[in-house]
């Protein structure tokens, strides 16, 4: 995974607020419980449903963790996943930033993130682009368009105290 030039994000604020795609396990289990991580099918879920406050699995009341982005990507081809992304995950993001999340600084959404190795910033188009497997590993998806819907230039890199990366996190998108 290559590195962009990007501003860093040094401390928790990931985990209360904006939404992130995580891949340090060890930020993952001081974050939560294995069981307060939800499936990307009870993100939809939830999202179709409006966001039922006594049904929202909230950890530590600001964050709502996802695991399952990456099966969803691997399981379509690239054109189809990107359209999926594109028109289904995207306006959940968007949903969630506005409804739970209070325009975004209540709450916080977090992508677990399993292979961050198939992850590699592109410069030339200022994006995030997954490298897709099994008959599809040729090809690439441009994730942060697909998921930030243009706003990928504010994503900042998370990392901890001795500047192991961590993930991506985007404020808020607009």
């Amino acid at each position: 995974m290559k590195a962009m030039n990007a501003p860093l994000v040094n401390d928790d604020l990931w985990t209360r607020r904006g939404i992130s795609l995580l891949w340090d396990a060890d930020e993952l289990n001081k974050l939560c419980q294995p069981q307060q991580v939800i499936s990307l099918r009870q993100l939809r879920q939830l999202y179709a449903a409006g966001w039922p406050e006594d049904d929202l699995p909230l950890v530590n009341e600001v964050a709502l963790v996802v695991a399952g982005l990456e099966g969803c990507i691997d399981a379509l081809p690239p054109e189809e996943t990107t359209a999926w992304l594109e028109s289904t995950i995207y306006p959940a993001i968007v949903d969630f930033q506005r409804e739970v999340a209070g325009g975004g600084g209540q709450a916080a959404l977090v992508f677990w993130i399993v292979e961050p190795d198939r992850l590699m910033y592109r410069t030339s188009e200022d994006a995030w682009h997954w490298h897709c497997s099994g008959e599809h590993k040729k090809h690439q998806i441009p994730l942060s368009h697909c998921l930030f819907n243009g706003a990928q230039h504010d994503l900042k890199e998370i990392h901890d105290a001795k500047g192991n990366r961590l993930g991506l996190y985007h404020p808020r998108i607009s």
